[in-house]
């Protein structure tokens, strides 16, 4: 009978450290499930701050993409401009020259230029721009051309030249008249009909605010 109950006692201590053993177990098996949750878990943030971060750097360089295209459209447009004599002061002796040059092209004699005085006017900047530091004025003259027609390509021819010289000349009006010729001289090789043209030439000028009388009075009506 005593054999029989240490046996049973003997059993009962090595139950229990089997019982401890498991307890232990299932401790790190729970502790590890519940770690893996928790890394899961910090992977799926470290995941979803990555791709966030992506998103807002792939942003990033497509706006420096966009800005860079803006700035590269803008030289070519400056360059455009600079090449085509818009930024520069109006040249009207060289205008003349080439007025010149076109009625000994094609023999329109004579030509009559006038040139009226210039106006000015100051370009508005965008409303995100508060104070630029230089303005942009556009500046405008008529010009007014005035030649006898001899063939009936000569006002195209006129006009195809000079408003390709490399200005930004504007055409307006242009009106055909019949010229007062003697009825004796109908049959003859002259001029029957004057041409009158009337263009607007345009330039463009950067004004720093201490170089120009008019800035004065455009920041007063901006500012």
């Amino acid at each position: 009978m005593a054999a029989r109950r240490r046996n049973i006692g003997e059993d009962l201590a090595w139950l229990k450290w089997w019982l401890v053993l498991l307890a232990i177990s299932l401790a790190i098996a729970i502790g590890g499930y519940w770690t893996s949750l928790y890394y899961r878990g910090e992977m799926r943030q470290l995941e979803f701050g990555t791709r966030s971060n992506f998103d807002v750097i792939l942003q990033e360089v497509t706006q420096i993409e966009e800005s860079e295209r803006v700035i590269v459209e803008n030289i070519d447009r400056f360059n455009s401009l600079a090449a085509n004599r818009l930024l520069e002061e109006e040249n009207r002796v060289s205008l003349l020259e080439d007025v010149r040059r076109i009625r000994d092209n094609f023999r329109l004699f004579p030509i009559d230029v006038e040139i009226r005085e210039q106006a000015s006017h100051m370009l508005d900047y965008g409303e995100g721009v508060e104070f630029p530091e230089e303005f942009i004025s556009i500046r405008s003259s008529v010009v007014m051309v005035r030649f006898p027609l001899l063939h009936e390509e000569d006002l195209t021819r006129f006009l195809g030249a000079f408003l390709n010289a490399g200005r930004l000349m504007v055409s307006t009006s242009c009106t055909i008249t019949a010229s007062s010729v003697d009825p004796a001289d109908a049959l003859n090789i002259i001029a029957h009909q004057i041409a009158s043209c009337d263009f607007i030439w345009y330039t463009f000028r950067r004004e720093l605010p201490s170089e120009d009388p008019e800035f004065d009075e455009f920041a007063e009506q901006v500012f």
